[in-house]
């Protein structure tokens, strides 16, 4: 998958998370049920050095290749974090209701359909509706620019191909030429996907000192099934709104950042769009219905501004990305591929010092993971897995019997190299 996830740099505050199948799990007779607390606490690692990567170790993780483009690390940036999903989408409502005359929205997406982003009240869409949203950009002479992958996943694939019609029907404003315009990206190994869920929001030009783009970065896309209250007790809602597709609720996080790291998301979408490798090239991708309209290049960002630093907040965020070694069409942005995410995750499992919290979708087995959790378990007072059941694995892929093996091997190597170290391990192995 190309993925584009960050770290920040922040306190966090970890409440219960409820789920019974984390109390239910079962343990072995002569696991220690200790939660941790008679171990000494230790002082955690403060500097923003000490868990970001250097420039060297973003320059090893893309073969060498130095990454010119994007801020290593960022600092003094708002951010703002959403777990609850239709918190995001009314978020995402205001930001759209806000764009004005020159302003540009990107959005770079697993899928998307055309959903309402206030069902509550609008469950039609007629007016909080995507199409009318980026319809109403357009009108108001800002320019929408939407990067779908090419979705292959037969459920899913008309909603895009509905939502791409949609948005490239909506006429250009007639006073400055703005437009809307989706293409898919196919731009990826076949058996991967271009999973980065990016939105942002841009001046076409800006020369006000603490000016600074606003991104969304995570796990939610603007979709059906996504749009859900921390109750998941909203199904009349939902149905009456078209929301559920596959799932009855929806669990994920998005964060809203403010600020110079919010630049570094941008120029990623602006590197992608960009390419001189244009995708949906193929004969199957007419017959798919896949094929892209003809498109130009957009402009860079041009903000006065900091690239590292502003004082709109207290967080230090780094931007880290996934892109495939083996794909040879990243050549303008990682020619050499990257896996600055996957380097990212093991300084941060090596320099943690009380406890661990992964919440995972699959949790597959990777052993670059496991040899650094191994190496800090002894140290650490907790560490909590979370990730879906079984079930919900073969719910989503029919063929995800090796899911399911691999996910079970990474937790089983866990529980079985520490059942009796004092640490508690939970999740649905």
């Amino acid at each position: 998958m190309n993925e584009m996830p960050f770290m920040f740099f922040t306190s966090l505050v970890l409440g219960d998370t409820g789920d019974s199948n984390l109390r239910n799990t079962s343990l072995a007779s002569d696991d220690d049920l200790s939660d941790g607390s008679d171990i000494t606490p230790q002082q955690p690692l403060l500097d923003p050095e000490d868990w970001f990567l250097t420039k060297q170790e973003i320059t090893a993780s893309r073969g060498g290749v130095p990454r010119s483009d994007m801020a290593v690390y960022t600092t003094g940036n708002k951010v703002t974090s959403y777990t609850v999903t239709n918190e995001f989408f009314n978020a995402v409502y205001n930001d759209l209701s806000k764009t004005k005359e020159g302003d540009r929205v990107m959005l770079a997406a697993w899928m998307v359909a055309l959903a309402s982003l206030k069902p509550n009240i609008d469950p039609t869409g007629a007016k909080t509706g995507l199409k009318k949203m980026f319809a109403g950009i357009v009108q108001r002479g800002g320019n929408v620019n939407i990067l779908g992958w090419a979705n292959l996943l037969i459920p899913y694939m008309p909603f895009n191909v509905k939502a791409r019609d949609a948005v490239n029907s909506i006429p250009s404003f007639s006073v400055n030429g703005a437009i809307a315009l989706f293409i898919f990206d196919d731009r990826t190994n076949p058996t991967l996907s271009q999973h980065q869920k990016t939105l942002i929001f841009a001046s076409n030009s800006s020369s006000g000192k603490n000016d600074n783009p606003v991104a969304y970065v995570g796990g939610i896309d603007l979709s059906n099934d996504r749009w859900d209250t921390i109750y998941h007790n909203n199904s009349a809602i939902r149905d009456a709104a078209k929301i559920t597709f596959e799932n009855q609720g929806w669990i994920d996080g998005q964060l809203r950042i403010h600020g110079p790291a919010a630049k570094d998301v941008a120029r990623n979408f602006i590197a992608r769009w960009n390419s001189d490798y244009l995708p949906c090239q193929d004969l199957d991708d007419h017959l798919l219905d896949l094929e892209n309209p003809t498109y130009g290049k957009i402009p860079p960002l041009d903000y006065t501004s900091s690239n590292t630093t502003s004082r709109l907040g207290n967080q230090n965020v780094q931007i880290t990305r996934t892109y495939s070694c083996q794909y040879e069409h990243y050549k303008e942005f990682a020619p050499k591929g990257e896996t600055s995410l996957f380097q990212a995750r093991i300084k941060a499992i090596k320099n943690a010092r009380n406890f661990i919290y992964i919440e995972d979708q699959f949790f597959i087995f990777v052993p670059e993971l496991l040899d650094a959790l191994m190496k800090v378990m002894p140290r650490i007072q907790c560490l909590i897995v979370v990730t879906q059941s079984k079930r919900a694995h073969l719910r989503i892929f029919a063929t995800s019997s090796t899911c399911i093996k691999w996910s079970s091997q990474f937790g089983q190597s866990i529980r079985t190299s520490f059942k009796s170290t004092r640490r508690r391990q939970t999740g649905n192995f």
